[in-house]
């Protein structure tokens, strides 16, 4: 029998969410009625999943679903946020419909204004709204399916616009930063949208997808050379990494294949000649390649497989970026985890998170990048837990959480004032790393922020 109260919660067309169900089976129990797309004056509240850090204001995306009881998110919830770094108050939120767990990108258009863009991936498409605003500027077509996304990068165009690189299961997207159009479209199946690297001196744009590796012409799409990938070759959603540095040119790429213990990381020169790899890789299916100093490392465990059995998967390896020789390799065995998807490189350290589900609690582990030695580990006494990976920005490590539909702000230096500007810090090589010399390492702590939620309507 549908009641009226049911009813209520049916969305145009026929659908009912899965949260209004979970919402409903709550009202009838306790009598109380579900929160619907609630705000907050906290821009923490309600946002956990990917986020950038420009001129001082974070920009995070919320899950399509919230975990909290009773609260209920639709089509008309408010996905993207921005908030201040240092107050955490909200500044805007902006009317993006679902964006799974990608990340949004704010950028300065030609004449001068900034814009937000995001996937919606429902509607398969991006939107771009002015940041100052909240005014729709331009919609892409509806032709990028997929919800594995994990963010933008772009190319600097002669005339001072942009070409926003967009990933997704049908090949990769160059949209006019100023009217949002394909100005070309690389066709290729892929199961993911891997984030392109770009290499703006050159003029190029080295993209992964399902099997192959690609070289193209940034300017008009042309492909210069793809090479076949062996397996493991799947992509899920993550970075493809540029080197330009002493240490020499190189693109570093990931693979998945099945869920354990059967990653690859495999490092190119420029001309796509494949250098040197490394396979049967304890890594999971959205963990995230970090490059500092000639070395590279990625996270160990899977959040998305059936527990890994034994100890032996429970480690974090730096691989040089020349021959992919161990370079370190830090022993995690006496910790308790399931996976640690993303580790940042910050003056000198390395910080990840581990996540998963109760009864396990998140740490943050601080390593240090030149020896593999384990620093510090801060142990939050509770699980949190995000798909995008967690950034640094003015001093603060900030992490989505779903358990508690929220982002986490833990303060790991003080005197911090680089922003984060891309998915993966760097819109363009992907590095995972940030540089901020006014900044000084402090103990690990959460920051306790306060007020709390406020659960009114937006």
């Amino acid at each position: 029998m549908v009641t009226a109260g049911l009813l209520r919660w049916i969305l145009p067309g026929g659908f009912v969410l899965a949260a209004s169900l979970a919402a409903l089976a709550q009202e009838l129990a306790t009598g109380r009625k579900p929160l619907v797309d609630p705000a907050s004056t906290c821009g923490l509240d309600y946002y956990a999943q990917g986020g950038v850090v420009v001129e001082g204001v974070a920009y995070f995306t919320a899950n399509d679903h919230s975990r909290l009881p009773g609260v209920v998110r639709t089509e008309r919830f408010p996905c993207v946020v921005s908030f201040d770094v240092h107050t955490f108050r909200k500044v805007r939120a902006y009317d993006f419909t679902f964006t799974y767990d990608s990340t949004p990108l704010v950028f300065r258009r030609r004449d001068g204004t900034w814009l937000v863009i995001a996937h919606e991936w429902k509607r398969q498409r991006t939107k771009a709204i002015n940041r100052d605003t909240g005014q729709v500027e331009w919609t892409s077509e509806a032709n990028q399916p997929g919800a594995y996304f994990f963010g933008y990068s772009y190319y600097e165009r002669g005339d001072g616009s942009k070409l926003i690189l967009m990933a997704c299961q049908n090949g990769l997207h160059a949209l006019s930063s100023e009217t949002g159009r394909d100005v070309w479209w690389v066709r290729r199946r892929s199961t993911g949208g891997i984030t392109p690297c770009v290499d703006q001196a050159q003029g190029v744009v080295f993209y992964q997808c399902d099997g192959k590796l690609l070289k193209i012409r940034a300017t008009d799409g042309r492909v210069i050379r793809q090479v076949d990938v062996a397996p493991p070759h799947r992509c899920i959603s993550w970075n493809t990494v540029l080197v330009d540095d002493s240490f020499g040119r190189f693109v570093a790429t990931r693979w998945y294949g099945r869920p354990e213990w059967d990653s690859a990381i495999r490092v190119y020169d420029r001309n796509l000649n494949l250098q040197w790899q490394r396979d049967g890789l304890p890594n999971g299916k959205k963990d995230t390649l970090t490059y500092f100093d000639g070395k590279l490392v990625c996270g160990s465990g899977n959040g998305w497989s059936k527990k890994y059995t034994g100890d032996a998967w429970k480690y974090i390896a730096a691989y040089s970026v020349t021959d992919g020789r161990v370079v370190w390799k830090c022993d995690l065995a006496r910790f308790d985890y399931s996976a640690i998807a993303n580790l940042i490189y910050f003056n000198g350290c390395l910080y990840g998170e581990n996540g998963g589900s109760p009864p396990q609690t998140t740490k943050c582990f601080r390593i240090d990048a030149g020896s593999g030695e384990l620093v510090e580990v801060y142990d939050y006494g509770r699980m949190i837990t995000s798909c995008a990976t967690q950034i640094i920005a003015h001093g603060k490590l900030f992490s989505g959480d779903l358990w508690q539909d929220r982002i986490v702000v833990t303060r790991i230096a003080e005197k911090g004032r680089s922003d984060w500007p891309g998915p993966f810090g760097d819109p363009q090589t992907h590095q995972m790393r940030i540089l901020d010399p006014s900044a000084k390492p402090v103990p690990i702590r959460e920051c306790r922020v306060r007020p709390p939620r406020s659960d009114v309507a937006p």
